[in-house]
């Protein structure tokens, strides 16, 4: 039976047939043929400038397989984007048509030229549960493209198909509506279970580690805001523009490099530069030069493009001034990849000259990224990040073995005692570790230590801090003796967030916002660490509802608002009569999955979930 072996593969597979095919043939066989036959040049076409391959033309269907999601999900938007433009061209109805696709990965079984198997049969099902013109994905094909493009998405939960269950992601395109679907019986049973997972992944992803809210003490609240901004306010805010990869490179190493270059830059107090989140956010926009300089307040843009010749990297650069709207000053660096590091020196230097800004450097990242030894250890580091960031038992398994790749290449020990002391700190919050737990807390306390000890930078005392709070003594002020060395000479944006999470989660509310605000200085777009919601549940709680109106109203379009802030603007805008803006937001906030339970887990104040709720409760039910 060995000769007879079912040869197989994975496939990102694209699914689509036509709306109404079968009442368009008897209305008008002759017409829908031809309109089927110029729609059909279109797509093949888009197929074959993505890298896919048609493979099977079924009536008015159309199958095709491609190596990448990103593509696939390229190749449909832009063919449903064509189709329309079409359709508005074109002068009577006959000669309209419609699309719905469906686009999966799965494992499918390879005859000849044919595939066959669950993977396609998947593709079918979420094109049948696609609305007319639009676009559906499998979960899977999701989590690939959601942060690799200008596309928004709409989260359908599991959905029944025919036999099978699946979950479902809507594209969101010009004529496409956002929709929920009420789901399987199953699927609400497990989005229940979901909102309660979700709320504590998310609590942990704030603070780029986590933090379990503590029960707020004492009767009253520290409204004293240690933090001025004055001085803040008045410094040059930079964007590093993602470098443009020429060839000889992938991504990752020009996407590294631009990472690289933002944290050297942190450790210059007199600049104020934009986090890679959001640097990355204007890239897949495509953002303006205006509206970067009006929205984000930035005057300089830093950008580029790498290049690499065998084991030479070449750098170009040039800074912006937006404000002139021309190059001030461009430069072209060689160097070996490895040496990137202590190239990032003389970058910063000249951009400084440039500026005319004496250097007063900080310490934190300077000493951070001196602790790669090549350029491979980085970008490993990187990808551990990545993995650790997304809060799954698969991202938990794959962050292990990154941590083993690095002790294979003698990375710094300061570094993988880092590394592993957030995978304990993320097993014990998930529950993912095998091992008994007081024997991860012994552990978890020595890496701890260990970093201080020998290295000692702020990142260091920050997370010493979360730790005890979290897992340790479990003691605010144990906590709080190390926040002086988390912030003495950092910009950063994770030990300014971890910093104003602890003194939230201890009660003082008062204190911690002024770290939040600050925070957002480097992360306007807040992608991942959601310091937007802790901002504002903390004013909320405090009663500060006009400093919320000030701060939303300037973010209400911002990709990363979530269903509470939009709950508690709802709030404000009902009690400032304005019920239909009112209504509007409250739906947006149930679409993304807010509940009455969010709010309570949320604000973790009594008094001030029960005040949003009933407040709320002339806009419909919060569960």
């Amino acid at each position: 039976m060995s000769g007879d072996k079912v040869e197989r593969k994975v496939a990102v597979i694209l699914a689509t047939d036509v709306v109404g095919y079968s009442t368009r043939i008897e209305q008008n066989e002759t017409q829908t043929l031809q309109t089927l036959k110029a729609c059909r040049e279109i797509i093949q076409e888009l197929i074959g400038e993505h890298q896919g391959r048609v493979f099977n033309t079924a009536g008015d269907s159309v199958l095709a397989e491609f190596s990448s999601a990103v593509e696939a999900v390229l190749c449909a938007s832009e063919f449903q984007r064509t189709i329309k433009e079409r359709n508005d061209s074109v002068d009577t109805e006959a000669e309209r048509m419609e699309f719905r696709i469906g686009v999966n990965m799965g494992d499918v079984v390879i005859e000849g030229d044919n595939l066959y198997g669950e993977g396609i049969n998947v593709a079918a099902r979420l094109e049948a549960l696609a609305q007319s013109g639009g676009i559906c994905l499998s979960k899977n094909v999701y989590d690939i493209v959601y942060n690799k493009m200008s596309l928004s998405f709409t989260d359908l939960g599991e959905q029944q198909v025919k036999d099978t269950v699946l979950h479902a992601v809507d594209v969101s395109l010009d004529g496409t509506g956002q929709r929920k679907l009420p789901g399987t019986k199953k699927a609400q049973s497990s989005t229940r279970m979901a909102y309660l997972v979700a709320g504590l992944a998310i609590i942990t992803l704030m603070v780029g580690g986590g933090v379990w809210w503590q029960q707020q003490r004492g009767a009253g609240v520290d409204e004293t805001e240690v933090r001025t901004q004055t001085a803040r306010d008045n410094l040059p805010i930079i964007l590093v523009k993602p470098f443009k990869s020429l060839g000889g490179e992938d991504a990752s190493v020009s996407n590294a490099i631009t990472e690289s270059l933002i944290s050297s830059l942190y450790r210059y107090k007199m600049l104020s530069v934009l986090s890679s989140s959001t640097s990355f956010h204007i890239l897949e926009t495509k953002m303006p030069d205006s509206e970067i300089a009006q929205r984000f307040r930035v005057k300089h843009v830093i950008q580029g493009s790498v290049q690499s010749f065998g084991k030479n990297t070449r750098l170009t650069l040039e800074l912006n001034d937006l404000s002139k709207g021309k190059v001030v000053w461009s430069d072209q660096v060689d160097f070996l990849l490895d040496d990137i590091f202590k190239v990032q020196d003389e970058i910063g230097n000249k951009i400084l000259g440039q500026l005319q800004i004496t250097a007063v450097e900080g310490q934190e990242e300077e000493q951070w990224l001196s602790q790669f030894e090549t350029f491979e250890q980085y970008l490993l580091f990187l990808n551990y990040e990545s993995e650790w960031s997304k809060w799954t038992k698969d991202g938990y398994d794959k962050t292990q073995e990154i941590l083993k790749k690095l002790r294979a290449l003698n990375t710094d020990e300061n570094v993988t005692d880092y590394v592993e002391a957030w995978i304990l700190h993320q097993a014990l919050l998930m529950r993912f570790s095998q091992n008994e737990k007081e024997q991860d807390l012994e552990r978890l306390d020595n890496l701890t230590k260990s970093v201080i000890e020998n290295r000692g930078n702020e990142r260091d005392y920050a997370g010493r801090a979360l730790m005890e709070l979290e897992h340790l003594s479990k003691d605010c002020k144990v906590a709080k003796s190390y926040i002086p060395e988390s912030i003495e000479n950092s910009n950063s944006r994770h030990n300014l967030v971890t910093v104003g999470y602890i003194y939230k989660s201890c009660g003082d509310l008062g204190t911690a916002i002024p770290y939040f605000r600050e925070a957002l200085r480097y992360a306007p777009v807040d992608k991942g660490y959601m310091v937007s919601s802790q901002l504002v549940s903390s004013l909320y709680v405090l009663g500060r509802t006009k400093e919320i109106e000030a701060f939303i109203g300037e973010k209400i379009d911002n990709v990363d608002m979530h269903g509470m802030i939009l709950w508690v603007y709802a709030s404000i805008e009902l009690e400032n009569g304005n019920a239909e803006k009112a209504k509007e937001l409250f739906k947006r906030g149930r679409d993304y999955g807010t509940r009455g339970k969010w709010v309570f887990y949320n604000l973790r104040n009594q008094e001030a979930a029960e005040k949003l709720i009933k407040a709320l409760e002339p806009l419909g039910p919060p569960d």
